[in-house]
C-alpha cells in the first residue's frame, strides 16, 4: 500500500479503515468481494466496512445492476473529517467542564483519598497543565523560568494564556526581572503577579494549586508532573501560598518591581 497507516490512525480512523481506505485510494475502486480477500475478512465485513468509508464520504458507493462498486472520494474530506472531529471534542469539552466541578464535589463527599495521576515528557506535562486549567478554577502558581526551555516558549504560551478563553483569573509568584515587564500581556491573560527575588526561590519547579487540585511540574532532564486532585491538599497549599503571597508583598523586591507598572 501507498498510505501511512499511522497518519490515518491518528486522523482518527481505525486501523481496519485506514488498512481499507490506502487500498480504495491505491486502486481507485474496489468491489468488496477483492476488499475481502486483499484485507483478509469476511465479505459481510468487508461491505459493512466500505459502507462505513461511504458514510465517513471517503469512499462513494455505486450500485449498478446490484454490483456494487467503491470509488475513492477526494482526499480533502480526510481535511473535513478532522475538522468535525475537532468540533466533536470541543462540544465534549465544554460539556465536561459545565458538570466537572458538581461531580468532584459529589465525589469528596463519599472519598476522602486523593486522586494522584504522573505525567512524564512534554506532551504529558502540558496536558497535566490542560487538565487543571479544564477545572476551570482560577490558578495561584509559583513559577519557575526552567519551563520555557523543557517545554518551549510556544507550548507555554498556550499554557499561560488558555485560561483567560475560560475566564479564569491567574496569581503568580514570579521572579524579579531587570528586563521591562510586559503589563498589557500580564493584563491580556489575567495575571496578577507578586515578585521573588530568585536568590530566595530558584528551584527547577513549578507549583499550581486552585480549589480542588495541586500540580506539581519538576523540569529535570525531562519534565515530570505529579496532578493531586483533592480538597483539604488544595487548600493546605492554597493557605501557604496566601502566607507567602501576603510577605513577598511587603519586601523589596516586589515594592520595586511594581513600580514600574
Amino acid at each position: 500500500m501507498i498510505m501511512d497507516i499511522q497518519s490515518l490512525t491518528t486522523i482518527g480512523l481505525s486501523q481496519l479503515q485506514a488498512e481499507a481506505y490506502a487500498l480504495l485510494i491505491e486502486l481507485g475502486e474496489i468491489k468488496p468481494p477483492q476488499a475481502a480477500t486483499r484485507l483478509n475478512i469476511s465479505r459481510t465485513n468487508a461491505y459493512k466496512l466500505l459502507d462505513k468509508l461511504s458514510e465517513m464520504e471517503l469512499a462513494v458507493k455505486e450500485d449498478i445492476n446490484n454490483k456494487v462498486t467503491y470509488k475513492a472520494a477526494n482526499p480533502i474530506a480526510l481535511a473535513n473529517l478532522t475538522a468535525a472531529y475537532r468540533a466533536e471534542a470541543v462540544v465534549r469539552e465544554e460539556a465536561v467542564s459545565k458538570v466537572i466541578q458538581e461531580l468532584l464535589t459529589k465525589y469528596h463527599k463519599h472519598f476522602d483519598q486523593p486522586s494522584v495521576q504522573t505525567f512524564t515528557g512534554k506532551n504529558e506535562v502540558a496536558d497535566a497543565y490542560r487538565a487543571q486549567i479544564k477545572l476551570g478554577e482560577d490558578i495561584f502558581f509559583i513559577h519557575t523560568r526552567a519551563d520555557v526551555p523543557k517545554m518551549t516558549f510556544g507550548v507555554m504560551h498556550e499554557i499561560r494564556t488558555m485560561p483567560v478563553q475560560n475566564g479564569q483569573k491567574r496569581k503568580g509568584i514570579l521572579n524579579t526581572q531587570d528586563s521591562p515587564v510586559n503589563w498589557e500581556s500580564h493584563k491580556r491573560s489575567n495575571l496578577d503577579i507578586t515578585w521573588i527575588n530568585p536568590m530566595y526561590y530558584n528551584a527547577p519547579v513549578e507549583w499550581s494549586v486552585t480549589d480542588s487540585s495541586l500540580l506539581i511540574v519538576l523540569y529535570a532532564s525531562e519534565p515530570h508532573a505529579i496532578l493531586i486532585t483533592d480538597n483539604v491538599v488544595a487548600m493546605a497549599f492554597k493557605q501557604i501560598f496566601d502566607f507567602l503571597d501576603k510577605i513577598l508583598k511587603e519586601m523589596p523586591d516586589h515594592q520595586k518591581n511594581k513600580m514600574t507598572d
